[in-house]
C-alpha cells in the first residue's frame, strides 16, 4: 500500500495545529476568561480522546455482546483510567496509571464490601475513603487528579452492594477495564509528551501577536473611563497574556529541571515576557497619538515575528534558523528615527537573538550530573542577552545615584519564606468537608429515594474545591453541563435504537477526553451524555427517566458541594476589592518608579516588579468584573475602582515607554529626569500606608504632575 505523500501529512499536521488556536474568536475568549470561564482551544487532544473512545467503546460492545451489565464498571474503570493520564514523560504516565488503577481496585472491593455488609459499615468506609482522597490532594497536581477520581470510585461503588465474592469480581472488572485502558493509552496513537506546554506556550506568543497587530487599527486617542471601551480592550489583553504567562511557568515548574522541552520552553516563556513589555510600550503610544508609517512598519514585522515564533514552539527541536530573517529586518527597521518605535524594535530583535542562541545550545550535553549546578547554556544565553539591554557601564549602573530610588531597586524582589514541611491546614479542613458534604448527599439520596445516586455524590467530589471562590465557577459549569448534555443524550435515548447509541459511545468518549482540558462545562455535557447512554445500554429505564434523574442529581450535588464550602470550616475570605486595588495601586507605583529612575534598571531587576504589577492588576481586574456582573456596577465604589484600573493600566504602559527610552552607557551624565523624582515622592508617599480609599487613590493618579509626564510619553 502506498504512503500518503509528505507533503498531506504536513498538512494534516498545520490543520490540526491551525484549528485548536483559532477555533473561537479572541473577543470571546476575553469576556469569557474574565467571567472565570476557561476556555483553551489550544489544549484540544485529539489523539488521546481516540484512544479513550477505542477503550471504552470496545468495552462496552462486549459488554452488550454478552449481555453482562456489570461489564459496565470495566468501561468505566477504562473511562477512569483514561482521564487520569497526566501526559508527559511515559515514566511519570505508568506510575500515574498503575497508582489509580491499584488503588481503584481495592476501592471498589473494599466499599461495595462494606456496603454489602449493611447501611453503617458503608457509610463509615465511604467517609474514610473520601477523607483520604481529600487529603491526598498536598502531593500536586497528579495526586490530586489521581485522588480525585478514586473518590468518584469510591461514591460509585458504595451504590453497588456486594457479598465480598461479588466484590472481588466487581474489583476484577475494574481491574481488567483499567488494565485495557492503560494498554491503550501507552501503545496507541503515540503523542509528543510535552505537547501541553507546548501550545500553552505557543498560544502566549500568539496572543501577543493579536494584541499587537490590532495596534495600527486602535483608536489614536487618549481615552478616558467611562466613556470609552479601551479601558476594557487593554485590560482584557494585559490580563489574559499576563495570566498565561504564570501558568505556563507554572507548568514547566513540574517538568523535569533538565529536560530539553523545559529548558527549550522557559527560555520561550521568559522572551514572551520581555517582549510582552515591547508591545505594552507600543500599545500605549499606539492609543496616545497617530503611528507613523515606519511605527506601522515596526508593529507589522513585530506581529509576523511573534507568529513565526508561535508556529515554530510546538516543532521538536524548534529550528532557531527561522527566526534570523525576523530579527534582521527588525534590526533594519530600527535604523530610523530615533523614538519609541525603533527602540522597541532594538529591544525585540535583542530578545528573540538570545531566544535563538538558547535555542541552538540547548542541544549542548553536561558532562555529568555534578555539573547540575552550573547555568545551562541556554539559561546563560538568555541572562547575557538580558543583560546586553543594560546600556549603561558596570561603574555607572552601580555609582549612587543622588534621589532615593536606590531604596526602589532594593525592594525589587520581596523575600520569599521557606516552605513549610508541616501539612496545610487548608487541605486538612477541605478533606473533613468533602466528606461530610459526599454523606450528606448520600443521606439526601437515600431519605428521597433518588436513583443513580452515585451522580449526586459524584458532582459533590467534582464541585467542592478548597477555596468557595473556585467551587462557585465549577457549580455553575458542572450544573449547566450536565442539563445541556443530558437533554441531547435524552433526545438520543428515545428517537435512536439500541445499536445506534451503542455506537455513539465511541464519539462522546473521544470528545470527552478530547475537551478535558479546554472547558470543564464542554467536558461535563459529553459526559453526562456518555454516562447516559451507557446507564440505558445496561439498564431498564431509558430516556427522559435517566437524563433527568442525572440532571436532578447533580444539581443536588453541586448545591450540597457549594453550601458545604461556604458554612462548614470556611477558609480565609477572599481579600475585597478595595483590598485588591490597593494591591495594584502599590505594585504598579513601585513598578514606574523602578523604570523612570535612572540609571536604566537592568531587565533582571525589572522584571519582577513588573510581574508584581501585572499580576496584582490582574487580580483586581477579575473580581471588578465579578462585582459588575452582580450588578454591583452602579455603585460608587466599584465605579473608582474600575477607574483606578484603567488608569493604572496606562501608567504601566507609560511605565515600560520610560523603561525603554532610558540613556544608555554613552550618556553617563544626564540629569536625572522629572517624572522619576515625582513617582519616587508618590511611591514613598504611599508605600508606608497599609489601607488606601479608592478616592485617595484615584486623587494620587489624577494629580496634573503625573498626568502630565504621561501625556508627554
Amino acid at each position: 500500500m502506498k504512503s500518503p505523500p509528505r507533503s498531506l501529512l504536513r498538512l494534516s499536521r498545520r490543520l490540526l495545529t491551525f484549528l485548536p488556536a483559532n477555533l473561537l474568536p479572541t473577543a470571546l475568549l476575553h469576556w469569557l476568561g474574565a467571567r472565570a470561564i476557561a476556555v483553551a482551544p489550544e489544549q484540544i487532544a485529539i489523539r488521546e480522546g481516540m484512544r479513550a473512545g477505542v477503550a471504552v467503546g470496545s468495552v462496552m460492545l462486549l459488554a452488550w455482546r454478552l449481555e453482562a451489565p456489570l461489564m459496565a464498571w470495566a468501561a468505566f474503570a477504562a473511562f477512569w483510567t483514561c482521564l487520569v493520564d497526566p501526559g508527559g514523560p511515559l515514566r511519570q504516565r505508568i506510575h500515574a496509571l498503575l497508582r489509580f488503577s491499584l488503588s481503584g481496585m481495592l476501592i471498589t472491593g473494599l466499599i461495595s464490601a462494606a456496603a454489602g455488609w449493611g447501611l453503617v459499615p458503608g457509610f463509615v468506609a465511604l467517609g474514610l475513603c473520601i477523607t483520604l482522597c481529600g487529603l491526598s490532594r498536598m502531593g500536586g497536581a497528579i495526586a490530586t487528579q489521581i485522588s480525585v477520581l478514586a473518590a468518584i470510585v469510591a461514591v460509585v461503588a458504595v451504590c453497588y452492594p456486594q457479598s465480598p465474592m461479588g466484590a472481588m469480581q466487581l474489583a476484577g472488572l475494574f481491574a481488567a477495564g483499567a488494565a485495557w485502558a492503560m494498554l491503550i493509552c501507552i501503545l496507541a496513537w503515540p503523542v509528543d509528551p510535552f505537547a501541553p506546554q507546548k501550545q500553552a506556550c505557543a498560544a502566549i506568543f500568539r496572543e501577543l501577536a493579536h494584541m499587537a497587530g490590532r495596534l495600527p487599527r486602535a483608536a489614536m486617542v487618549q481615552a478616558r473611563p467611562p466613556a470609552s471601551g479601551a479601558h476594557h480592550i487593554i485590560s482584557a489583553y494585559r490580563r489574559d497574556i499576563r495570566t498565561r504567562i504564570e501558568q505556563a511557568r507554572a507548568a514547566l515548574a513540574l517538568l523535569p529541571a533538565n529536560a530539553q522541552p523545559r529548558i527549550t520552553l522557559s527560555a520561550a516563556t521568559e522572551t514572551a515576557d520581555r517582549l510582552f513589555a515591547a508591545v505594552m510600550a507600543l500599545e500605549h503610544a499606539a492609543f496616545s497619538h497617530a503611528p507613523t508609517q515606519a511605527a506601522r512598519r515596526v508593529i507589522r514585522l513585530l506581529t509576523l515575528t511573534l507568529q513565526r515564533v508561535a508556529r515554530e514552539i510546538p516543532a521538536n527541536p524548534p529550528r532557531a534558523d527561522r527566526l534570523a530573517r525576523d530579527i534582521a529586518l527588525l534590526r533594519r527597521a530600527s535604523m530610523g528615527e530615533d523614538d519609541i518605535h525603533t527602540r522597541a524594535a532594538i529591544f525585540c530583535a535583542d530578545a528573540l537573538q538570545a531566544l535563538q542562541a538558547a535555542w541552538n545550545t540547548v542541544d549542548t550535553p553536561q558532562p555529568d550530573e555534578t555539573e547540575s549546578l552550573t547555568p545551562h547554556p541556554a539559561s546563560a544565553a538568555m541572562h547575557a542577552a538580558a543583560e546586553r539591554d543594560q546600556h549603561t557601564t558596570t561603574q555607572h549602573a552601580e555609582a549612587p545615584p543622588a534621589r532615593p530610588q536606590t531604596d526602589i531597586r532594593r525592594e525589587a524582589a520581596p523575600p520569599t519564606r521557606p516552605a513549610s514541611r508541616w501539612p496545610d491546614m487548608l487541605f486538612i479542613r477541605h478533606a473533613a468537608r468533602l466528606a461530610v458534604a459526599v454523606l450528606a448527599a448520600y443521606a439526601i439520596s437515600l431519605a428521597l429515594n433518588l436513583p443513580y445516586a452515585y451522580w449526586a455524590m459524584m458532582a459533590v467530589v467534582v464541585v467542592t474545591q478548597p477555596s468557595v471562590t473556585s467551587t462557585l465557577p465549577r457549580a455553575i459549569e458542572r450544573v449547566a453541563g450536565s442539563m445541556a448534555g443530558g437533554f441531547v443524550a435524552a433526545l438520543m435515548g428515545v428517537f435512536l435504537p439500541q445499536y445506534a447509541i451503542l455506537l455513539l459511545i465511541f464519539p462522546l468518549a473521544a470528545a470527552t477526553i478530547t475537551l478535558r482540558s479546554v472547558n470543564y462545562a464542554l467536558c461535563v455535557m459529553f459526559m453526562s451524555q456518555l454516562f447516559v447512554l451507557v446507564t440505558d445500554l445496561v439498564s431498564t429505564t431509558h430516556g427522559w427517566d435517566v437524563a433527568l434523574s442525572r440532571a436532578a442529581n447533580n444539581t443536588i450535588g453541586s448545591l450540597v458541594g457549594l453550601v458545604a464550602c461556604v458554612f462548614l470550616w470556611p477558609g480565609k475570605r477572599p481579600a475585597p476589592l478595595a483590598e485588591l486595588v490597593c494591591s495594584a495601586f502599590t505594585a504598579n507605583l513601585h513598578y514606574a518608579a523602578l523604570a523612570a529612575c535612572p540609571p536604566r534598571a537592568t531587565w533582571h531587576t525589572l522584571e519582577p516588579a513588573r510581574r508584581a504589577a501585572g499580576t496584582a492588576s490582574s487580580r483586581a481586574e477579575i473580581l471588578y468584573q465579578q462585582k459588575r456582573l452582580e450588578g454591583l456596577h452602579e455603585s460608587e465604589n466599584v465605579k473608582a475602582c474600575g477607574e483606578i484600573l484603567f488608569l493604572l493600566r496606562q501608567l504601566a504602559g507609560a511605565a515600560s515607554i520610560w523603561w525603554l527610552e532610558q540613556p544608555g552607557a554613552d550618556s553617563p551624565d544626564t540629569p536625572p529626569q522629572p517624572r522619576a523624582a515625582i513617582l519616587a515622592d508618590l511611591t514613598g508617599h504611599y508605600a508606608q500606608q497599609q489601607s488606601l480609599l479608592p478616592q485617595d487613590m484615584l486623587t494620587a493618579l489624577r494629580q496634573p504632575a503625573l498626568m502630565e509626564i504621561q501625556d508627554n510619553t
